[in-house]
């Protein structure tokens, strides 16, 4: 068994956590999220438990080799999946560049986010409704959601538009993101 799936997972306060059949249904303060199990769980009050039987002989037969690989997968799933709930994952990103800017819109009850990234013209972005986004400047970025992949996934579609150069360091950049400007051409 993998090292993950030895561990005993806590279930935080305010997360309620249900087995119907093959999957977990996890609910918490930022929403909810079923998990598909392939490995058997087990439910006690406050923890939860990963056993080494699967589900079904079928399951067994076709997944042999990948056993151990599905116990620790489907840990770290459960742990992601109660992390957002709980918290939330959030990115940042900045706007480096003269006249970067960035502003939330909304349009008939559609969220758009508006990049004015040197271009002709400006770029506009539909927010999904499962994500928050906030700009608490007009060149920052604030990106909140429940699953980490789609804020993820988000951040890199709106980093796509304008990524970071290496000679003027200009672009979109993760909050922490340092870039290493490479020397220009000498005359």
């Amino acid at each position: 068994m993998s090292n993950l799936a030895k561990q005993v997972l806590k279930i935080p306060k305010g997360i309620s956590i249900k087995r119907i059949k093959n999957l977990l249904l996890i609910k918490g303060p930022l929403g909810q999220k079923t998990i598909s199990l392939l490995v058997d769980v087990i439910l006690t009050k406050n923890d939860l438990f990963i056993t080494d039987n699967l589900l079904s002989q079928l399951e067994k037969d076709k997944f042999k080799l990948n056993i151990k690989a599905l116990r620790g997968t489907t840990v770290a799933l459960i742990k992601q999946t109660l992390i957002g709930l709980k918290s939330g994952f959030r990115v940042q990103l900045k706007l480096v560049g003269v006249g970067y800017k960035v502003m939330l819109e909304e349009i008939q009850g559609v969220s758009f986010l508006i990049l004015k990234l040197g271009y002709s013209h400006h770029i506009s972005i539909k927010i999904p409704s499962n994500l928050k986004v906030a700009c608490p400047k007009n060149t920052r970025i604030s990106i909140l959601g429940a699953n980490q992949q789609e804020v993820n996934n988000f951040a890199a579609v709106i980093r796509s538009y304008k990524k970071p150069e290496p000679y003027k360091g200009k672009g979109i950049l993760y909050h922490d993101e340092k870039i290493i400007l490479k020397e220009g051409k000498r005359s």
